[in-house]
């Protein structure tokens, strides 16, 4: 993995594993649905951020929640200069050395397709169905009490980009996440791990079907006893992947971003069926991922520019595997290469597919307006030094995104999916609470769903105390209601 891997020699660099213990979680307390019943996810955040902000390092300037992304005139803050950091120096040793850090810990040196990962406890390996040509390969652990399998969500885990199940950081959070009660299905898309080794022929799409594998997962998921609903985590391309999971799970049959002679080959069931209702987390995605392959056109070295530098490696590692020719850093040239092979064929080529994997417009090029399609909470995590993903990119969507259920936060630090290594409490309690069935976002946008209701229902009759969000879910048969003891 080049810079990184050089750097891992005998120095903090190397990749490493961070113990995500149920125990440093901080439980959240939601307000009363009387006193605050048009709470939104957007909310949700505020009230958690104020609970849990604590557990973060100290920082010369305070995290920018969702609110605090767009200026008073409805433009995106300069969240560099907030932070007080220059983007020129996010792919610099000198400039940005723990962004760079954190992300060294957070990334594998080995992909895992000729030899299977190292096995997780308590997880056992399963395909899951696509079509008749392909399966995913994932890992899926039950939460269980007293012994047995406890009714409870399924938090599916998607990879970052050609990451698989030998990476830490995915084993970390999928053991924090079974420990503390969640059933959970970490997989690995097409080109990626196993499915990687068992379908060589089945080449990446970069999004454009890996968005719709994920509705396919997820009904699998809901078909397997005692999974009650689904929810979805994402890192670096796999949180892009999430984010357009999001709206493509709610998107109109007849929506002119996606080309005809793509729908043919989604596998998903066209159907009003929700998926991931338990909510969506996208870790450092990259936003302006076509600014970030016009940066990787130019070769780069570890001394100019050891961020790009490794990128770059990694390309070239599976144009190598796959015996592409005049193997390259290109991103542009790889997924052309994908392209030629896995036979979805467009008149206009790549081209075709690519507004669909676009999250902000490019060149002049629509985007459409995606994230006002989300109707379930969408959460974006990023780091200000994070080196791949910038986090000015996240303002920028978020001036642009009206929808009350697509919420932000940028920290101060945290690299790029290093939020682990930066504050672990603080990353463990986040995830743990936001998928929480009682005090979870989900949790919070259904109460004010239901208390608006009631309102509307019972306007004319006397008033009556509103029932705290724990006592209202406690009232139904839910395996998840200790929480609220913890």
């Amino acid at each position: 993995m080049g810079f990184f891997s050089w750097l891992a020699a005998g120095c903090s660099f190397a990749e490493k594993s961070v113990d995500l213990r149920t125990e440093d979680h901080v439980p959240v307390r939601m307000t009363e649905a009387a006193e605050s019943p048009q709470r939104t996810v957007r909310d949700w955040v505020v009230e958690t951020q104020k609970q849990i902000g604590g557990l973060l390092p100290p920082a010369k300037a305070s995290p920018l929640l969702t609110a605090d992304l767009v200026g008073d005139d409805g433009r995106p803050v300069d969240v560099f200069a907030h932070f007080g950091m220059g983007r020129d120096a996010l792919h610099s040793i000198l400039g940005n050395f723990t962004g760079l850090r954190l992300t060294s810990q957070a990334m594998s040196k080995t992909y895992h397709i000729d030899n299977v990962p190292p096995p997780w406890p308590g997880f056992t390996d399963v395909w899951i169905p696509i079509h008749d040509g392909l399966s995913l390969s994932g890992r899926i652990g039950f939460a269980e009490r007293d012994g047995k399998i406890i009714d409870a969500p399924c938090i599916i885990l998607q990879p970052a980009l050609f990451g698989d199940n030998g990476v830490l950081r995915t084993r970390s959070i999928a053991k924090a996440l079974k420990d503390y009660g969640y059933h959970v299905l970490s997989i690995e898309s097409r080109a990626h791990g196993q499915t990687e080794a068992k379908y060589p022929d089945s080449y990446s799409t970069w999004g454009i079907l890996e968005a719709d594998d994920l509705l396919v997962v997820s009904d699998w998921a809901m078909r397997q006893p005692h999974v009650r609903e689904t929810g979805l985590i994402g890192y670096c391309w796999g949180a892009n992947i999430a984010l357009l999971t999001a709206w493509h799970e709610a998107r109109q049959g007849d929506d002119p971003l996606v080309s005809e002679h793509i729908k043919p080959y989604f596998a998903s069931e066209r159907t009003d069926r929700r998926r991931f209702t338990a909510g969506i987390i996208a870790f450092s995605p990259m936003i302006r991922y076509e600014e970030f392959m016009d940066a990787l056109e130019t070769p780069k070295s570890l001394v100019d520019d050891p961020v790009l530098a490794t990128i770059q490696g990694m390309v070239r590692d599976r144009m190598v595997r796959k015996k592409y020719p005049n193997p390259s850093g290109s991103m542009r040239k790889l997924i052309q290469y994908e392209y030629d092979r896995y036979g979805v064929k467009m008149p206009k080529g790549t081209e075709e597919g690519t507004p669909i994997v676009r999250i902000l417009p490019y060149k002049n090029q629509d985007a459409g307006d995606k994230m006002e399609a989300a109707r379930m909470p969408v959460l974006i995590v990023q780091g200000a030094d994070d080196p791949v993903g910038p986090a000015q990119d996240v303002a920028d969507l978020i001036a642009v995104t009206a929808n009350p259920n697509v919420a932000a936060i940028v920290l101060p630090s945290g690299g790029h999916v290093g939020f682990a290594g930066y504050a672990k409490e603080w990353y463990v309690s986040l995830v743990l609470n936001f998928f929480d069935p009682v005090r979870g976002a989900a949790a919070a946008a259904r109460e004010r769903q239901s208390f608006a209701g009631a309102t509307a229902r019972h306007s004319n009759r006397p008033a009556r105390p509103a029932a705290r969000l724990e006592s209202t879910v406690r009232c139904a048969p839910t395996p998840l209601a200790h929480y609220s003891s913890r």
